[in-house]
């Protein structure tokens, strides 16, 4: 394990990319006469990033660090007492000003990008509170993750906002990031939060503000594509495309042997969907963007499943990676309600439950016009230096908007294909059935959905009880007692609700065929059924305990067992066993919270 401070670092993107021209040198940034320049908000004439450093602030507190992010960044847990650590992730190893010799870590930067935010497009919008550090090799040596500070202050991109964030956003980010990577759902992820004592925020009130390390992969989205289209650069829409593929995805090889590995009914699809008479052969930044829909269409599948709502899903917070992103008003839906929206500011539902597929797709459409010039060129207009230096023949351009079309729609069907096939897997997984059929959608998982939304059960407890369940050679009476003791219910119609799905679900589990029906399919069930998920009450008691006592972090250092650990309640310690079992507990009083995206 080697210290994240004597880590090799590098940054990636700011090699790719132009800066802003009004800081073209990093050590502008270091100039505390030049801060108006490097920090004041401004639409940037050019440029991918701006060199800016984090804001001093009065003092520091170290709250709390990820154990499993340390681990998978192949850093020591004593880094938690490292002085140089915490130096790193509070943004104070940048405070100091020294010279350019004794800088120790590259200089900060933010990415610009534009965005489409609730339907409508937003123009530019940008790191308005994160500076990127540098990138890091994982525990391995496989991948690199590029390490971020968020409410770091301001930076260029801050627009009208004042750069911070609050503890109670911070926290809320911080746990289900690592919740999430827990369940093993892609996503960044979150190492550490830095309490800020003296700086606070104005949000519904006053609040003190944090800043939290994130980390992942690349911090690439939909809306730095957006960004290039806005602005009309063709020649900066190919570098970037060209580094998601060489950089992101791993090269042209890589993103080929990924579409080529496909489940067989892909390969089906696209051999039916696809004309290669009439639009020739893939050409690599056809593959690329098929390569984004796939990725984010299995995480939604995987959100689905769980019940998972992000709140917000613009395409500056859309992955190209496929990851979870920019927590704001998430929520783990407590009770099944297609009509959910866990954004108390999102009267339209748009990025409800029943929503989220669409909304996530929607994103993806405007990929796709974003990229509409390189996906209908086609490998033959690609290859013609006419395209690459002067721009598109009159004579070429019905034939890239058709091509165009064409490769979105193709992208329509297979992240509807992903989508359907991955979640109902998942759910029938969570089931204990280790297949799943095209005839299980409406035999037995849209009757499941229909019982789950009639009888208000809690939904991710429900599949729990399920598994714990004793099935063999159960009959109607005892499918009767199970109803009545998973509903705990006086009503006949709840009950009976429930009973007519598990007869259903008895009958499916006699056509799987298993020998010891409860061994088997709990050996299936207890891989993807967490007995734990962090819930909008839950954190709103744990915000609350930091608010009244900012020293003490046991409640979230128990949080952080339980949602870190949703497997295994043996790694949930010994400590606050009462509110362990409380946080265990449903309650109709604070199900179904809603938030906004004050933060």
């Amino acid at each position: 394990m080697i210290r994240l401070a004597e880590k090799s670092k590098t940054q990636s993107f700011t090699k790719a990319f132009p800066p802003d021209e009004r800081v073209p040198e990093p050590s502008i940034a270091w100039d505390e006469t030049k801060w108006d320049l490097t920090h004041k908000p401004r639409q940037l004439k050019s440029g991918a990033f701006s060199w800016v450093l984090p804001e001093k602030r009065d003092q520091y507190k170290l709250l709390t660090v990820s154990r499993p992010a340390l681990n998978d960044l192949g850093l020591p847990d004593s880094e938690e007492h490292d002085n140089e650590f915490f130096r790193i992730v509070s943004g104070q190893a940048y405070n100091d000003n020294p010279t350019a010799q004794e800088r120790e870590y590259p200089t900060p930067y933010s990415q610009c990008y534009a965005g489409w935010q609730f339907g409508s497009f937003a123009g530019q919008l940008g790191d308005g509170r994160v500076v990127n550090l540098f990138e890091i090799d994982n525990h391995d040596n496989t991948s690199k993750y590029e390490i971020q500070l968020k409410g770091s202050g301001k930076t260029p991109f801050s627009r009208f906002a004042d750069g911070k964030a609050v503890v109670r956003s911070s926290v809320r980010e911080y746990v289900i990031s690592e919740s999430l990577h827990a369940l093993g759902i892609p996503t960044t992820r979150a190492l550490a939060i830095v309490t800020l004592p003296h700086t606070w925020a104005q949000r519904y009130a006053a609040e003190n503000c944090a800043i939290t390390t994130r980390f992942a992969p690349s911090w690439i989205r939909i809306g730095t594509f957006d960004l290039y289209r806005w602005r009309g650069d063709r020649k900066g829409m190919r570098t970037l495309s060209d580094f998601v593929i060489s950089d992101v995805f791993g090269g042209k090889e890589a993103v080929l042997n990924n579409f080529n590995n496909q489940e067989p009914e892909f390969a089906k699809i696209v051999k039916e969907e696809w004309d290669e008479e009439k639009f020739g052969e893939f050409s690599i930044y056809d593959l690329m963007y098929l390569e984004i829909v796939v990725r984010n269409a299995k995480t939604v599948s995987q959100w689905q499943a769980y019940g998972f709502l992000n709140g917000v899903l613009n395409t500056d917070n859309t992955s190209v990676l496929g990851l979870s992103i920019d927590f704001g008003p998430f929520a783990i839906m407590d009770k099944f309600d297609p009509d959910f929206t866990s954004n108390s500011e999102d009267h339209t539902l748009r990025y409800s439950h029943r929503n989220t597929p669409g909304a996530v797709f929607w994103s993806l459409t405007r990929l796709g016009e974003d990229m509409a010039e390189l996906i209908g060129a086609g490998p033959t207009i690609l290859s013609d230096p006419h395209f690459t230096e002067e721009g598109i023949k009159k004579e070429w351009e019905n034939q890239i908007v058709t091509r165009a079309t064409a490769v979105i729609e193709l992208a329509a069907i297979l992240f509807e294909h992903i989508v359907t096939k991955e979640y109902g897997q998942l759910l029938m997984k969570r089931l204990g059935l280790s297949s799943y059929e095209e005839a299980d959608e409406q035999l037995l998982l849209d009757p499941l959905r229909d019982m789950l939304q009639k009888t208000k059960l809690d939904y991710n407890n429900f599949f729990v009880q399920l598994q714990e369940a004793y099935l063999k050679e159960i009959d109607n009476e005892g499918i009767r007692s199970l109803a009545e003791s998973i509903t705990k219910s006086n009503e006949d119609n709840i009950v009976e609700e429930l009973e007519k799905w598990l007869q259903i679900y008895v009958e499916r589990l006699n056509k799987h065929g298993y020998e010891d029906v409860d061994l088997e399919r709990r050996n299936i069930s207890s891989k993807v059924n967490p007995l734990f998920l962090p819930r909008n009450w839950i954190f709103d008691e744990v915000i609350q305990k930091l608010a009244d006592d900012p020293s003490d972090n046991r409640y979230l250092k128990k949080l952080e067992k339980m949602a870190f650990n949703p497997f295994d309640p043996l790694r949930w310690g010994h400590d606050l066993k009462d509110t362990e079992a409380k946080w265990l507990s449903t309650s109709d009083q604070v199900s179904m919270l809603q938030c906004s995206c004050s933060s």
